[in-house]
């Protein structure tokens, strides 16, 4: 197996209570009893929420590991967001609480994140697919993922695994990280399948609480998708892309998840997933706290990628026996290309 198939074991460990203005939060502490100093880490969600099951869950996931790791002497609490015009409230309910560090999750919330460093220049803020403004202040990162390149191999797969030639995507909201996940999963398939037909569609945005997280739209065009004979589907949106992998349940069709092993997250689907299609969001939050905790926090850019083994794909799990030794050994070439760079997703900049 390699570094690319491997299962990122997400634990179900949000507790929710409601904060002021209709946001949820999720607390739990790590802490011994050695602790000179006790380091608190809050964490506001995009309007995905903690439930969906990828990519707040498991950038929330990050925050518990560090919470778990009695070496830093980390708490943490989440608030989600029910909307954009949380962002900045949930950001200053958590600056305003004496945190030493917020980490906002999303895309979206990176104006609003970088609005709140300024006003709070002695807070360490973490952006999850977010880049900060050039020259970044002090004290802002941003964790960017190649998901072009983990939608490359999971491409791949599906481009190797279909009978039909046809595979389709749900995606979320046309913003980049998506659009990186669309364009690599669409070129990667055709790498290995010239044959392959992608169909696919982006979710309109509401700028309301069904953004990332519109099931019974992401269901509906899952099962147009599968009408229109694709035998593999990729959900890359959040809970929007969940009701993708629901669809392919119901027609019996492969499915691939996304941001984590959705297998071990989200089992309602596991008859049907193929793999997921990974950025390694906990590894990348908890590295992110540990600097904070250590002094080695530095404004900028940290960038995870096939390299360093911060993307990639995860097991085949019950789909491992419907893949032939020379289709798997096809993955792992298109693996080792990606991480060494001699294959290009057609999404570099």
């Amino acid at each position: 197996m390699t570094m690319f198939r491997r299962v990122a074991v997400v634990a179900a460990a949000v507790m929710v209570a409601f904060a002021c203005g209709g946001s949820g939060g999720g607390s739990s502490s790590g802490t011994g009893g050695n602790c000179s100093k006790t380091w608190k880490v809050g964490l506001v969600t995009d309007v995905g929420k903690l439930t969906d099951k990828s990519f707040n869950a498991n950038s929330w996931q990050g925050v518990v590991d560090a919470q778990n790791d009695q070496s830093l002497c980390v708490t943490g609490k989440a608030i989600e967001s029910n909307s954009k015009e949380d962002y900045q409230k949930n950001l200053r309910l958590l600056g305003d609480g004496g945190y030493d560090a917020v980490v906002a999750v999303g895309f979206n919330l990176g104006a609003d994140a970088q609005t709140f460093a300024k006003a709070y220049p002695k807070i360490k803020v973490i952006m999850v697919d977010s880049a900060p403004d050039s020259p970044a202040p002090d004290n802002v990162t941003g964790l960017l993922f190649r998901e072009d390149q983990a939608g490359f191999l999971a491409g791949a797969v599906a481009g190797l695994y279909t009978k039909t030639n046809v595979i389709a995507g749900v995606y979320g909201l046309d913003i980049p990280p998506v659009h990186r996940y669309r364009v690599g999963y669409e070129n990667g398939a055709k790498y290995a399948n010239p044959k392959v037909m992608s169909l696919g569609v982006y979710q309109t945005p509401c700028n309301c609480s069904k953004d990332f997280n519109d099931p019974d739209f992401g269901k509906a065009r899952g099962l147009d998708f599968a009408g229109r004979n694709a035998d593999v589907i990729f959900g890359a949106g959040g809970n929007t892309g969940n009701g993708a992998l629901l669809a392919a349940l119901q027609k019996n069709v492969a499915c691939i998840g996304v941001d984590v092993d959705q297998y071990v997250s989200y089992p309602e689907a596991d008859p049907c997933l193929l793999t997921s299609a990974e950025k390694h969001l906990a590894l990348a939050v908890k590295t992110a706290i540990t600097q904070v905790v250590k002094g080695q926090f530095k404004g900028g850019i940290q960038t995870f990628d096939a390299s360093t083994d911060g993307v990639g794909i995860s097991s085949f799990h019950t789909f491992d026996s419907k893949l032939t030794s020379d289709q798997k050994a096809k993955i792992d070439q298109v693996a080792k290309g990606l991480k060494d760079g001699t294959i290009k997703t057609g999404a570099e900049s």
